[in-house]
């Protein structure tokens, strides 16, 4: 048995020995802090991604154009192959394995959309964000990147950052409608935003230069966390990045006295909302106040900049 060995790997009657398996690359996913999808109730910009999540993904050569052959928008799958061990993305067709190469971008995205090209992509968040599905369908991520080693062991490092800009208020709990239990049942409605995007380019740094529609649109928010040492009630939103004038219906609360609205007054209007940003809002018995671009909230809060 072992004087066959030989003829597995070479060919002794003339003919040209089998071509070796093309490589691919080992796509690890980044558990950042702006990556997705479950939210600990102790962090406002924390989200981590979980086994099973389906990606897009794309392969582009140096000049940013789709590789002949090779299938876009492939459905790539959030795996971990042993416990304790990173998440990798792997596709879920063997076909559809992109080939390895140091020159080439790969670009993923979540949440995953049939018919979306990586150049064009149209996305539009809910009007109701009130469930953790409806939000997560919201919260557009992306990444493109680079590997690194050689061909034939190239490491693809995708760490997924926000597309859409989020939306934070704070409010407190007094004067939010309760049931006779005292749970929160009042809503809050992040008013006059666009809740559509199109023309987003998911090869460039930052998706900013997209066409709005659907303007002037409200957003009922999601009740996020009732933060007890405080108390305050927590809401979230996410949309599009835009910006935002002075005199609008920003938000509006349901208090125990009925609906309540805030109106925007910003110090520097109008104010711009970009992508993977966290703007904060508190509101009071005397108004809105702006507190802040959140930077990174794992240390307690700190801020570019507070009103």
């Amino acid at each position: 048995m072992p004087l066959l060995l030989p003829a597995l790997t070479a060919c002794t009657d003339g003919t040209d020995p089998l071509p070796a398996p093309a490589a691919h690359p080992r796509f690890v996913l980044q558990q950042t802090v702006q990556t997705r999808v479950t939210y600990p109730k102790d962090n406002y910009t924390q989200s981590l991604f979980e086994k099973g999540d389906v990606l897009g993904a794309f392969v582009l050569s140096g000049s940013n154009t789709t590789l002949p052959g090779e299938r876009s928008n492939a459905r790539y799958v959030v795996t971990q192959r042993q416990e304790g061990g990173p998440l990798t993305l792997e596709p879920e067709l063997p076909q559809d394995a992109f080939p390895a190469d140091a020159g080439y971008t790969y670009i993923f995205y979540y949440p995953y959309k049939e018919g979306t090209e990586f150049d064009d992509v149209t996305h539009l968040v809910e009007a109701d964000q009130r469930s953790q599905a409806r939000y997560e369908n919201s919260d557009l991520l992306w990444n493109a990147a680079q590997g690194t080693g050689t061909n034939d062991n190239l490491t693809v490092n995708v760490a997924m950052d926000h597309a859409m800009a989020s939306i934070v208020l704070e409010v407190p709990t007094e004067m939010m409608a309760t049931d006779a239990e005292n749970n929160v049942t009042g809503t809050a409605t992040l008013k006059n935003v666009s809740r559509r995007i199109s023309r987003i380019q998911l090869q460039t740094e930052k998706p900013e230069h997209g066409v709005l529609t659907l303007r002037n649109s409200s957003i009922t928010m999601q009740h996020f966390d009732s933060r007890k040492e405080d108390s305050m009630e927590i809401f979230r939103a996410v949309i599009p990045p835009q910006t935002y004038s002075n005199g609008l219906e920003m938000f509006t609360i349901e208090t125990p006295d009925g609906e309540k609205t805030y109106t925007s007054a910003f110090s520097n209007a109008p104010l711009t909302f970009e992508s993977k940003k966290y703007y904060l809002f508190t509101v009071t018995e005397t108004g809105l106040r702006f507190r802040g671009i959140i930077d990174n909230l794992t240390d307690e809060g700190d801020y570019y900049y507070e009103y």
